[in-house]
């Protein structure tokens, strides 16, 4: 496979702005990321309406009971069903990181509370009080753009909640007019709330990408334009989150300029820092997929990780950087490898899963980098975890070679 030069986009949000998200769904763990950060937002402006309501249930809930108005399936469903919704869905609504709990009960409780303001407004219409059915139309419009659901959930439970009262319009008795009108009130601010819930969601998601693109600029090393180590171990944290949900291989290389001191020392910083810009360069041209990751580890010291089936290209890829970076024909009269600057190269590839955790992993990796540069540098090693035994603490010992 050809080394092309990379995108000065990180790959992942390049490709995002590249495709679009017309289907309101962002690739891989952007969409985690941003419905974590959607649901953050919300969940602050969710919670005193979460308390009216169920402050409303409960009184409401207390007042027909003592006028005897209340019926014991209507009792049984505020009590044990709505209002332990409720009170959970504000309990998880401070973790953040049950955002996804969290979204999900929300829209519960769009559902619950919708059936019984339409059995409500359907009771009154019937009994000579057609006002009431402007509630239904308030409270739909509410679930679309008000309480903060997402427009999958919001069209899920609107479409429930108009179906529920659509069902009463034709079988409880309306007049035709009455029901012509309310069934075209009841298409209008669907449509109108859809479309509104959708331009919002569009625009968040606008601007959540673009606040990333930003981001990149804290998250790059300012010499070589690579992801820095912050950058790395977020980003390793999340990819492996995922290859673990997909069961998805993960390829962890350890990337290291042979006798790089002695270059700087030889030729001084400057010569050092122009460099590691050129096998930065190279090594970027590995990050080829969207998931695909380069980075700037630590001093003379990069990483690439490959997300998912990578076939030969696994095993041929680090060697074609190796033989990238001396064909660069950087002079290095201080290395004992050649005349040449040279790279050593440590592979690790693993299956996350319990038998190897994501510290484990990079340990492999560096164990396979030490027996590179151990075996006399400018050179590959290839560690499987089936097969990798790791010798901990081994690859930060005090006899590690000299770089």
């Amino acid at each position: 496979m050809a080394l092309n030069r990379a995108s000065s986009l990180d790959p992942l949000y390049d490709d995002q702005r590249k495709r679009g998200f017309r289907g309101l769904r962002f690739s891989s763990f952007l969409e985690d990321d941003f419905r974590r950060s959607y649901a953050s937002t919300g969940m602050k402006t969710a919670r005193p309406i979460l308390i009216t309501i169920g402050l409303v249930v409960l009184a409401v809930t207390a007042y027909t009971l003592l006028a005897g108005k209340i019926s014991p399936f209507m009792m049984a469903y505020e009590l044990l069903v709505l209002l332990p919704v409720l009170i959970g869905t504000l309990l998880v609504s401070y973790r953040p990181k049950r955002y996804a709990i969290y979204q999900h009960m929300l829209a519960l409780n769009a559902l619950l509370i919708g059936l019984i303001v339409t059995s409500i407004t359907t009771r009154a219409s019937l009994g000579g009080m057609p006002y009431f059915f402007a509630a239904e139309i308030g409270y739909i419009f509410a679930v679309w753009l008000v309480l903060g659901l997402l427009f999958r959930h919001a069209m899920i439970v609107a479409s429930v909640i108009s179906l529920a009262c659509l069902f009463g319009i034709a079988n409880w008795g309306f007049s035709p007019q009455e029901a012509l009108f309310n069934s075209i009130m009841l298409i209008l601010v669907n449509l109108l709330g859809a479309y509104s819930c959708y331009q919002l969601e569009y625009a968040a998601r606008k601007a959540f990408l673009e606040s990333q693109l930003l981001n990149q600029l804290a998250e790059r090393d300012g010499l070589t334009s690579l992801h820095n180590r912050r950058s790395f171990d977020d980003y390793i944290e999340r990819i492996w989150r995922q290859s673990r949900r997909e069961q998805t291989q993960l390829t962890i290389m350890m990337i290291d300029i042979d006798h790089f001191k002695a270059y700087n020392d030889f030729y001084g910083h400057q010569a050092g820092d122009d460099a590691l810009k050129k096998v930065a360069d190279v090594i970027s041209m590995g990050a080829q997929r969207p998931l695909d990751f380069s980075a700037r580890y630590g001093g003379e010291e990069f990483s690439l990780v490959l997300f998912g089936p990578v076939g030969g290209y696994g095993y041929d890829l680090p060697d074609q950087i190796r033989k990238a970076v001396e064909s660069l024909k950087i002079p290095h009269e201080a290395s004992s490898v050649g005349k040449y600057m040279t790279i050593s190269i440590g592979v690790a590839l693993v299956m996350p899963g319990d038998e190897r955790s994501q510290a484990g992993a990079i340990q492999m990796a560096d164990e396979a980098l030490y027996q590179a540069k151990e075996d006399g540098r400018n050179r590959v090693v290839v560690k499987e975890s089936v097969h990798a035994h790791i010798q901990t603490g081994r690859f930060r010992a005090p006899k590690r070679l000299t770089a």
